[in-house]
């Protein structure tokens, strides 16, 4: 993407007058695109409708783990054997661990909980987690009805498929969806939870009302006769959570998010982790829209539009206004010409930034009204947001312009070699500068107001950065604390220490 940086940044200065028109087409997707989201944030809280008798369909558990430490595994199925729904089995792929020391013991205490729970390890497994869930949903139970997804970090409530079979309640509901949560947020970190809790507060409760539920990939349920319809889980995209809820609606069936706690899991522990997940999200929801276009007439305009705002959540259109931007820093130096032209672009650039910065702040607002300190923590989660607005602007590029860009699994516990914080935000860090130096010339020669607040603002996004490193960092410590106890708890069935 850097090539295609530097190219919009020549075109600009040697060409504004074009510039100004594809600009203008991005301002306006810009326009909608935030008019859309919202929209989304007017709903109230929806409830969908459920049934009062409980279900004694049978359901097959499936729970995907690559290289997971161990005891935090063995929390997760614990959890999930004192489910109060009894028809159910767990069905465990551990997929291309290497080292037997991870895997062994889950073997062997999946078999201690019973017969209900059934172990799969297998190497040289294609598809990343699609793969994984793919190979072992062969293996399911001939009585199974529905598939539960559960990532290897969750604990699962012991209600939690009782409730899920509950919302079922129309042979076309296909997907029942819950909020993700974290038993790793504490108040230091709180405002990455909370930029979090904005997804599931306002996109997903919209996606109620227009019909557009999608899946998030854990704490997820299906109808197993769908999901087989719809051929299993795409290994070829980076999201297949959102993208088996997109082909759901495309073969005629629904899905209902439950806005109910039904599961809690480990948000990512440092600024590496957290940048890889979110490259994930945005890369493979821009995958989702190229897919989404080409089901426009198919499915209801409603639901459409509504996928639409679910899958833009996490990508900006940031990355034109930028580089445009980035070459009014060099339009402003004495020797070059300025026209009209330059200034009419800069206007334009400027006016898109200043859109998506305005929708996105009233998203977090709306999403913790009602919350103390609603504004200071709208503020705080909304920093953190922007912090990441170079990535969620790549993504579009990335995929439309064929840029290679592959899966990457959130990793959630200490490495053995902690990555430097320049290695995350380098890219952010040479803009932001190259912004500043664009308000001190603006400064320094004289020029429009909206100059030098278009620079100063599009730097202080950049620099937002380094916020969230701030504000993700106590999630090591406490993510360790938390291994730390389970190790504790779960000594008698790991490996003595060499």
């Amino acid at each position: 993407m850097i090539i295609v940086f530097v190219i919009v940044l020549c075109a600009s200065i040697l060409f504004p007058g074009p510039m100004i028109v594809i600009l203008v087409a991005n301002t306006a997707a810009t326009v909608i695109i935030s008019a859309l989201q919202i929209f989304s944030a007017l709903f109230p809280r929806s409830e969908p409708k459920r049934w009062k008798t409980s279900s004694h369909a049978f359901v097959s558990v499936i729970v995907p783990a690559y290289n997971e430490p161990p005891a935090l595994l063995m929390r997760t199925l614990d959890a999930l054997s004192k489910m109060t729904h009894e028809e159910f089995e767990v069905l465990i792929i551990d997929n291309n661990t290497k080292d037997p020391v991870v895997w062994k013991p889950i073997e062997s205490y999946a078999r201690m909980l019973g017969g209900k729970f059934r172990f799969f390890h297998v190497d040289h497994l294609s598809g990343f987690k699609a793969g994984a869930l793919n190979y072992v949903l062969q293996f399911a139970d001939s009585r199974s009805e529905y598939v539960a997804v559960i990532d290897a970090d969750y604990e699962v409530e012991p209600e939690f498929l009782t409730a899920a079979l509950s919302y079922f309640t129309d042979g076309k509901i296909a997907l029942v969806q819950f909020p993700q949560q974290y038993r790793n947020c504490i108040k230091e970190n709180q405002p990455i939870a909370d930029e979090y809790r904005h997804f599931f507060k306002i996109y997903m409760n919209m996606s109620n009302y227009m019909d557009s539920v999608p899946s998030t990939g854990t704490v997820s349920v299906y109808a197993i006769d769908a999901l087989r319809k719809i051929g299993g889980f795409s290994e070829k995209v980076l999201t297949e959570d959102a993208d088996a809820g997109l082909r759901l609606y495309a073969a005629g069936y629904r899905g209902v998010y439950a806005d109910r706690s039904m599961g809690y899991g480990l948000m990512p522990y440092d600024i590496e982790a957290y940048r890889k997940q979110k490259t994930r999200w945005a890369n493979g929801n821009a995958q989702s829209i190229k897919a989404l276009f080409s089901l426009y007439g198919k499915i209801p305009f409603r639901s459409w539009l509504g996928f639409l705002a679910d899958l833009t959540a996490w990508d900006h259109l940031n990355f034109l206004p930028f580089a445009v931007l980035a070459a009014y820093t060099i339009v402003l130096l004495p020797f070059i010409p300025t026209t009209a032209a330059h200034r009419e672009l800069l206007t334009v650039a400027s006016v898109s930034i200043f859109i998506t910065l305005a929708s996105k702040f009233a998203l977090f607002i709306v999403a913790l009204r009602g919350q103390k300190k609603t504004f200071r923590r709208a503020l705080k989660a909304f920093i953190v947001h922007m912090g990441m607005t170079l990535l969620y602007s790549e993504a579009f590029g990335i995929i439309w312009f064929g840029t290679k860009s592959g899966f990457e699994r959130t990793n959630k516990f200490v490495l053995s070699k902690m990555p430097s914080v320049f290695k995350n935000s380098y890219r952010e860090l040479i803009l932001g500068i190259w912004f500043a130096v664009g308000v001190a010339e603006a400064v320094m020669w004289g020029t429009r107001p909206i100059t030098v607040v278009a620079f100063a603002v599009s730097s202080l996004a950049l620099f937002s950065v380094y916020y969230v490193v701030w504000k993700i960092a106590p999630t090591k410590a406490y993510s360790r604390k938390i291994l730390s106890d389970l190790e504790y708890e779960y000594r008698a069935y790991l490996p003595k220490p060499a």
